[in-house]
């Protein structure tokens, strides 16, 4: 058969640059060539009509025909592989990525309409979970994220979020959605090492939009929401409530007959009258609106090659849905890239923020009794509106009569100038300043419930922290020859957080016009309390080696050393390995010429970091100013604080092993990645009682050891992707298995395990809940007398045990030498309680996006199987759970002897039943459609003819509708209780958006 000689050129598509070491291969055959220096190769081939397939690390691989004369073959980027992945102290190609390093797809994120950036995360990523229990609903709220579950007990837990480079403390409240271009998750021990103690919960890594060589850029995105309420339960209609007040009195008569409404005071005058003519309060709807928000973001980039710059102006308000919860946010920013010569440059990064945040006062829907009147005749609202005998106070009195508003101000500064040694060695010095301060200032009129026995309550609180960091950083990257490349890193930081507090309390005004401004003049206890210079050093020293072998084997080793000033002397200072390796399976010769695996890459990394308690002094002895009375005089003294100081306290150690597979196959029609990890936490920062006697109440220890385990899961289908219709699926899936597996030993050496006063127990996770099992409600005809219930020998004997109280399990005994010992025993004791998990079994999400021309639709589900929560709507009086007829609540299917219920017991005017928060204890899984989007970006074509780069409108549903069993606002938080101020709980909503995109 004839042989061919073929000549040609290599070239990357983006920019026509040789592309030296491309592979090109006779397809069917092993015979093949690499291009020179020069992107050039000869290659003799069987014939004319053979096909040559050429491929290159970061390109997609191409077959071509022979031809005669010289070819150019230009690749295209392969964005799968040539991605570059942000990693702490440097980038890598996403292909030599060696430890648990996960991305997110922004364009997802931020169609969540919220302030909130970690919310907008929630299920973006695999093994991450966003905590919105510390009031990220409301307007202005923020959330925690906990990677692969909680490490600690009593340490930190949370994250740590490093932006364009700096570690920042306090949230990321600053930052805008829009100027962000790339968030990435830095999950296992070796990716975290680089920032040693501070990066052992998670590191997010925030890497904000920077200005780009060419003409100016201009961009806008602006979209408006509305919101509403969700929720999937009723509460109980004027007449509902009525009867279910009859009923809980009717239960306390000793002939289960009904009491007389008028004659035996069931219900007040005003009540009476109101239910005669079946007029009602819906406080829902007095007390409740739709929410709005507002955002608008413009940005303008653009530059040269000696100065790029990007700056963003961006405004963001909501409107809650309760009165008076409002939230006002102005950013701006400016990112300046400065070279000054071939080898030296500088960036200079400014971000200011201003907010203005209103809070809800504590509104009370479900539990106000709707058999009142919210409004006298004349229009004006009634304090009272059952009456002044039963004195509950009308909410729309108390939002009217209470103030609670918060402004800030943050100002964050870094300057990075780099100095370019050698082509080889380059040195940065990374330098920060962030200052951010808080007035909150709050007043309870002399009207309102809470500041009427006084004659009003004025508070003002004053905050102030400050950050300083300063990093050298040395980087030396080398490629040897196309077998050998060698990456060093070595960072020395210094870091100082200080922050201050000012609290102020005026009690007693002749006028409430002031407010809290009139402060000043308080004539009744006024209070300060000062909280000042806390101060938080670090010191850090951090080398990474990062090795690659024949672009297969890849080796990276860290080491931290991390000194801090949270822990006592001599134990200030903690070292952290790490290390992983990566092999590329798809580079191997027996997968090289697989046409169905792109890549094929197993990861295996090993660290051991350290975690502290996040606030210092619990090693050192604190005291606290106190008042006292001596001699019938007031003075003012110290005594110590609640907390013993610990001199031998340490830092708890979290050693974590962590597997990988990544992978891409058919064509990349396939894509994802597995982790497996195991972390184990020694010397677990507890807490332990200590006598009253000494003055203290517990202090902080090093004892025990905890485990989490976990296996998770990426995946996305790229199904069609042509050049009018793309369809993709994607998925992400996580488990987290919690448990301690050792506390701590009492004075005879023998192990304890358990504490029952601070929920620790051995085998168990943490936050376990303990209560005895619901086993339904106690029917007509059954053996009272006998049951265990009723036992004498019961833990609390229910000796007048009836039909409508709720029944316990039987489930364990206990032996004479106290052991536990299963099966029933005729009583109920504390060893019948159980144990339940609240942790979800796994969660996850599931979305798919279609696009067809200029049109694109998202669907994005998120589900939680297997959580477990307390619901303090079924057991907690101020959350109206315990059927007393007192308070309005949650409508449920209780007990009475015409409706003998087996789900609810049966309401009592003068006490709960005794069990009730055995049957609060529900399942809270759900299934949640978050996010319906549907955009079109004009074509090309239009928007070139109106001057514009790109034009895209988009409606966004999200919340849309959410599958589950659990009773409340949303299975995710818990509402707070009617009557706390505690800023969590707030509900969540249904919101419906229209956006709009354009770039010119």
């Amino acid at each position: 058969m004839a042989q061919t000689i073929v000549k040609g050129k290599v070239v990357s598509s983006s920019d026509n640059m040789p592309l030296p070491g491309a592979s090109v291969l006779e397809k069917g055959t092993t015979n093949g060539t690499q291009t020179d220096f020069d992107g050039r190769f000869t290659l003799e081939v069987s014939s004319n009509a053979s096909i040559i397939s050429v491929s290159y690390v970061g390109f997609k691989t191409q077959d071509v025909n022979v031809t005669n004369g010289e070819m150019t073959i230009a690749l295209l980027d392969d964005s799968s592989l040539a991605e570059v992945i942000v990693v702490g102290y440097g980038t890598q190609k996403k292909s030599d990525i060696v430890n648990a390093v996960a991305t997110t797809d922004l364009e997802k994120a931020i169609l969540s309409p919220t302030s909130d950036v970690n919310e907008m995360l929630r299920g973006r990523i695999a093994g991450l979970q966003v905590d919105v229990g510390g009031g990220t609903l409301r307007p202005g709220g923020t959330s925690d994220i906990i990677f692969r579950g909680q490490s600690s007990i009593e340490g930190n837990v949370s994250a740590i979020y490093v932006v364009d480079g700096i570690i920042r403390d306090d949230g990321i409240e600053d930052i805008d959605a829009d100027d962000i271009e790339s968030v990435e998750f830095l999950k296992d021990a070796s990716a975290q090492a680089i920032y040693g103690s501070r990066g052992t919960n998670g590191v997010v890594l925030i890497t904000t939009k920077r200005g780009k060589a060419g003409k100016i850029s201009i961009s806008y995105h602006g979209f408006l929401t509305t919101k509403s309420i969700e929720r999937n339960f009723d509460v109980y209609s004027g007449q509902e409530f009525a009867q279910l007040r009859r009923e809980a009195v009717r239960s306390t008569r000793s002939d289960d007959s009904y009491a007389d409404d008028v004659l035996d005071d069931v219900f007040t005058p005003i009540e009476l009258d109101n239910i005669a003519n079946n007029r009602f309060v819906d406080w829902e709807d007095e007390l409740m609106r739709n929410g709005f928000v507002n955002s608008q973001a413009i940005s303008v980039s653009g530059g040269t090659d000696l100065t790029k710059v990007f700056g963003s102006i961006n405004y963001f308000k909501e409107d809650g849905i309760i009165p008076t919860s409002n939230y006002t946010r102005k950013t701006l920013r400016l990112n300046v890239d400065q070279k000054i010569s071939d080898k030296f440059s500088v960036n200079f990064d400014l971000n200011i923020l201003n907010d203005d945040t209103d809070r809800a006062a504590n509104v009370n829907v479900i539990t106000t009794s709707p058999l009142g009147s919210a409004y006298n005749e004349d229009g004006s609202i009634t304090r009272f509106p059952s009456g002044e005998e039963l004195s509950a106070v009308n909410p729309l009195w108390n939002l009217r009569e209470q103030t609670n508003e918060e402004k800030g101000n943050d100002f964050v500064i870094n300057v990075t100038p780099q100095w370019q040694i050698t082509k080889d060695l380059t040195y940065q010095l990374k330098t920060n300043f962030t200052r951010r301060t808080t007035e909150r200032g709050q007043y309870l009129s002399s009207l309102s419930s809470a500041g009427d026995d006084v004659r009003g309550i004025a508070r003002i609180e004053n905050k102030l922290s400050e950050a300083y960091l300063i990093e050298n950083i040395l980087t030396y990257d080398k490629a040897f020859s196309d077998d050998h490349r060698f990456n060093l890193t070595l960072v020395q930081s210094t870091q100082e957080n200080s922050y201050s507090r000012t609290f102020t309390e005026g009690q007693g005004f002749t006028t409430d016009d002031l407010g809290y401004n009139g402060i000043a003049s308080a004539i009744g206890n006024v209070t300060v309390d000062r909280f000042g210079d806390e101060t938080i050093r670090y010191l850090g020293y951090m080398a990474r080696a990062r090795y690659t072998l024949k672009d297969k084997y890849l080796f990276t080793a860290t080491m931290r050393a991390d000194g801090t000033s949270l822990n006592g002397e001599g134990k200030e200072w903690s070292y952290n390995p790490a290390g992983s390796f990566a092999w590329k399976l798809h580079n191997e010769s027996f997968l090289e010429d697989s046409d169905a695996v792109q890549e094929l890459k197993l990861r295996v990394s090993y660290g051991s970091l350290v975690n502290d308690l996040g606030s210092p002094y619990k090693s050192l002895f604190t005291a606290e100013t106190q008042q006292y009375i001596f001699d019938g005089q007031t003075y003012s003294g110290f005594s110590p604080s609640v907390v013993l100081p610990n001199p031998d306290l340490k830092f708890e150690r979290v050693t974590t092993l962590n597997l990988g597979l990544d992978f891409s196959v058919f064509n990349r029609v396939l894509v994802g990645n597995i982790n497996w990890y195991d972390a184990r936490t020694n010397d677990l920062l507890l807490k332990r009682g200590v006598p009253s006697t000494t003055g203290y109440q517990y202090s902080y220890f090093n004892a025990g050891e905890m485990q989490n385990t976990g296996l998770e899961l990426g995946l996305t289908a790229n199904i069609f992707n042509t050049e009018d219709f793309k369809w993709s699926v994607s998925t992400n899936w996580s488990n987290n298995k919690n448990e301690i597996l050792e506390l701590y030993t009492d004075g005879n050496g023998d192990a304890i395990t358990d504490d029952t006063t601070y929920n620790y127990y051995v085998g168990q996770p943490v936050g376990v809940i303990y209560q005895y099992a619901f086993d339904g409600i106690w029917q007509e005809g059954e053996d009272f007398a006998n049951s265990p219930q009723a036992n004498p020998d019961s833990a609390i004997p229910q000796t007048n045990l009836r039909a409508g109280d709720i029944k316990i399990k039987d489930i364990n005994g206990v032996d004479e030498e106290g052991n536990i010992i299963p099966g029933a025993d005729g009583k109920i004791t504390q060893e019948d309680r159980v144990f339940t998990d609240p942790n979800p079994d796994w969660f996850g999400s599931l979305s798919t996006t279609l696009e067809y021309k200029g049109f694109d639709l998202l669907l994005d589900f998120y589900m939680v199987e297997g959580a477990t929560k307390i619901n303090p709507f079924l057991n907690t009086y101020n959350n109206g759970g315990t059927l007393q007829g007192k308070l309005n609540g949650v409508k449920v299917n209780y007990y009475t002897p015409e409706n003998p219920s087996n789900t609810f017991p049966r309401p009592n005017f003068d006490a709960p039943d005794q069990y009730l928060n055995a049957l609060a204890v529900k399942d809270a899984s759900y299934i949640r459609l978050r996010t319906v989007s549907l955009g079109y970006t004009l074509s090309d074509k239009i928007v070139s003819k109106l001057s514009f780069d790109q034009i895209r409108f988009y409606i966004t549903a999200t919340n849309v509708f959410t599958d589950t069993d659990y009773i409340g606002y949303s299975p995710e938080v818990n509402i707070r209780d009617t009557y706390s101020s505690a800023d969590t709980g707030y509900p969540d909503a249904r919101s419906f958006t229209f956006g709009v995109r354009v770039k010119f």
